[in-house]
């Protein structure tokens, strides 16, 4: 079932593929960011074959000839619109200065709170109307600028006049993206690139709000997932600690010792019934 809203500058779309369906080669006149629903994504940028993960989406800028495939099975694909002129607007009402040039890395990583905006700002046209959701425009674009890394990162970040460029924002936005990325090889550096931060910075925002350094808590969110693939199925220990993003074992081991204070096959012969 599709679902398209279009406003004065930006829209969603959401559509389905399916099985070895694809969209026609096209071009817009606006930034498009590409985000899969259900699963892997085959997607074409100027004519180069761009797999993407369910995590990540593609971000296309005006005039960039792309297309989408559903390569396996059906496909879901969410589409964000959004034009140049609200992205600067945006900017400068936020940040006091002008956007001189707008670049946006193509691959970006896939923001549950951006997709949850756009599903909203969908629900907000059809139950208020088109009038009504064309005021949450600005806040709408305010949430891509903060979910899409590119040449607003840095100013958009790190800038004092911007309200929620405060601790707990940058808090939160690192636990949604080690939530979303623990599988992956993630490491303090990996995390502020992905911030735009300094890692000292980081490591001591993060640590002064949790308790605990950000690499602790991708060790918690890992090793509660890890149980539960122990608990709950039929992976062995060292299938569940590459399943959660552990690269060695003997780090895995040494970790969940200390967590748990048990090694992990004590603590499976405990609790696995």
């Amino acid at each position: 079932m599709e679902m398209k809203l279009d406003l004065e500058h930006t829209g969603v779309l959401l559509f389905d593929l399916q099985t070895g369906e694809a969209d026609e080669t096209h071009t817009h006149d606006h930034f498009q960011l590409s985000v899969p629903m259900s699963g892997n994504l085959l997607t074409y940028h100027n004519h180069k074959e761009q797999k993407l993960e369910s995590d990540q989406s593609l971000l296309v800028p005006p005039g960039d000839i792309h297309q989408h495939e559903a390569y396996q099975d059906q496909k879901r694909i969410m589409l964000i619109s959004f034009n140049e002129e609200i992205v600067k607007n945006v900017y400068e009402t936020k940040t006091g200065d002008k956007l001189h040039s707008i670049d946006f890395s193509p691959i970006q990583h896939v923001s549950t709170n951006l997709v949850n905006k756009a599903k909203s700002i969908i629900q907000s046209a059809s139950f208020q109307g088109v009038e009504e959701a064309m005021t949450l425009e600005e806040e709408f674009t305010s949430a891509i600028l903060d979910y899409t890394m590119g040449s607003h990162s840095q100013g958009w970040h790190r800038n004092p006049q911007l309200n929620h460029t405060n601790e707990p924002y940058i808090v939160n936005l690192l636990i949604e993206f080690i939530h979303d990325q623990y599988h992956d090889q993630l490491s303090l550096e990996v995390m502020a690139m992905h911030m735009n931060m300094s890692k000292y910075h980081l490591h001591r925002t993060f640590t002064k709000h949790m308790g605990v350094t950000p690499v602790n808590y991708l060790h918690q969110i890992r090793l509660k997932k890890v149980v539960s693939l122990l608990l709950q199925s039929r992976y062995d220990i060292t299938q569940a600690a590459f399943e959660v993003g552990y690269r060695s074992i003997s780090t895995f081991n040494r970790t969940f010792k200390n967590f748990y204070q048990q090694t992990p096959s004590q603590y499976v012969k405990e609790h696995r019934f």
